[in-house]
């Protein structure tokens, strides 16, 4: 997801959503509007659809209709509404930062964003229009705003920006919350049928990992040496392993018992566990980040990932802050209305996070 993972803002209070919405006539064509700009109704549709897709995130029971429980301790179709919303105004916060700054987009970002628009909309578009999503309104809610956000964003925060964050800082902060881990990955199934193994095999290849983890903590092997094993243990052509360096949390899209675990260990650990989920068993060692820091740093679209896990959190408060601040915009309630979350319900699948 994009606008810095689709900039997931703190929820509007109602009085601030009143505030700012206006009664509408019968056109349902708009969301919103300044005297500057309008907003078509799909850009809206679209925000919707994310924050649906969101939600489904945060729901407590991921078997259960995602409208039927709580996100945030409201219920989920109110959540889902007041984001589709806050995500559709800070595209007006944004344009608003554009001018503060002197950003203008260029030429190349101009066909940048058509490029990429036309590129997802090629792979997901019938799926948009079906929700009444025109490419039109597509580009303007995705690539448009992913842009801009992204100019917005190095324009405060990165080289030469009005709050630069320093070499110094950024170092303290990848040193500080960065991860550096390398893992074994055996599957609990048949890669060609994927139906599960059998109770024996399945129980030899955990014991495996645990010896080699233990062998591992006794300082006997070495990883690329288990890796190697695992290897001729299986009979590939290649090591099921990888190196990660991550900012580790629930949002990195590892599975959250894995996350808990790796930041449970110590640096030289090596632990094995179970993904139920994944249906996979998983050796982990704990490496030791700070070996990583300067190469990291050192390369310009890490670097720039470093800065956007730290001060992202930190740009969204303000987007959304000036976004609830704004006093010239106009909602059509109405045609809000007439897009509720339930409509994505029994088109949900799983490819449509995709488009995002």
């Amino acid at each position: 997801m994009n606008l810095l993972k689709r900039l997931t803002a703190s929820v509007l209070s109602i009085a601030m959503l009143a505030g700012m919405t206006a009664c509408s006539g019968q056109d349902k064509t708009w969301a919103a509007k300044t005297n500057e700009k309008t907003i078509p109704i799909g850009v809206y549709i679209y925000n919707e659809y994310v924050a649906y897709q969101t939600a489904s995130t945060k729901v407590e029971d991921a078997a259960k209709p995602v409208l039927e429980q709580k996100v945030e301790d409201k219920d989920a179709a109110t959540w889902i509404k007041e984001q589709a919303l806050n995500y559709t105004k800070q595209i007006f916060a944004l344009d608003k930062k554009m001018k503060e700054l002197n950003l203008t987009l260029t030429e190349e970002e101009t066909k940048e964003i058509t490029s990429s628009a036309n590129t997802q909309w090629a792979q997901y578009g019938s799926t948009l229009e079906g929700y009444g999503i025109a490419k039109e309104s597509y580009t303007m809610a995705y690539s448009e705003v992913a842009m801009k956000s992204n100019k917005v964003f190095e324009a405060i925060y990165g080289k030469g920006g009005t709050m630069e964050v320093s070499d110094a800082q950024l170092k303290e902060f990848f040193e500080r919350n960065y991860t550096d881990f390398s893992y074994v990955l055996i599957p609990l199934y048949d890669p060609n049928t994927y139906a599960p193994l059998e109770e024996a095999t399945e129980t030899e290849y955990k014991k495996f990992l645990e010896d080699q983890a233990a062998a591992l903590n006794k300082g006997s092997t070495t990883f690329a040496a288990t890796a190697e094993a695992t290897k001729q243990k299986l009979k590939l052509d290649y090591a099921p392993t990888q190196d990660v360096t991550t900012f580790l949390n629930e949002e990195s899209g590892y599975p959250i018992e894995l996350v808990t675990m790796i930041n449970g260990m110590k640096v030289g650990e090596a632990k094995t566990i179970t993904l139920t989920a994944s249906q996979a068993c998983v050796l982990v060692i704990k490496n030791d980040a700070t070996k990583k820091t300067a190469a990291q740093l050192a390369d310009a679209s890490t670097r720039d990932q470093v800065l956007k896990d730290m001060k992202q959190t930190e740009f969204i408060d303000t987007l959304t802050t000036e976004a609830n601040a704004l006093t010239n915009v106009t909602v059509n309630q109405k045609a809000l209305d007439s897009y509720q979350p339930s409509m994505f319900v029994t088109k949900d699948n799983g490819s449509s996070s995709s488009a995002e």
